[in-house]
């Protein structure tokens, strides 16, 4: 079973640039994550899942938490941590955007996807 949440978007203060981490950016992120097949499935009742809240919670936790001069460091750090607190997760792909501006073209947004798994 595959559980996402796309778009999730909060303020960091992430990136090589000390404007960037004094000023903060604006981020969003789309996970996606395969579980074995959840309990849940069959009993309806949301503490035998993986709720996709949680997954946000720590998105957003680490998104929000301390600087990092590398958008694949903070990528890296909130799988991690996916991975820590949540052992029915066998694989993740998360796509972290940054609105970065002073982009030579002015692209809406950079950014990296990262695939891992358990």
């Amino acid at each position: 079973m595959r559980i996402f949440v796309e778009h999730l978007e909060f303020v960091g203060h992430h990136g090589v640039y000390e404007e960037e981490r004094r000023e903060g950016r604006r981020f969003a992120a789309d996970l996606s994550v395969d579980v074995n097949r959840p309990p849940g499935a069959h009993t309806d009742d949301i503490d035998d899942t993986l709720d996709y809240r949680a997954l946000a919670e720590v998105i957003l936790e680490v998104g929000e938490g301390p600087s990092r001069h590398l958008i694949e460091r903070l990528a890296s750090e909130m799988l991690d941590q996916l991975f820590e607190e949540y052992s029915a997760i066998r694989s993740a792909e998360l796509t972290l955007r940054k609105y970065a501006t002073g982009v030579p073209g002015a692209p809406e947004s950079v950014g990296i996807t990262v695939t891992r798994q358990r």
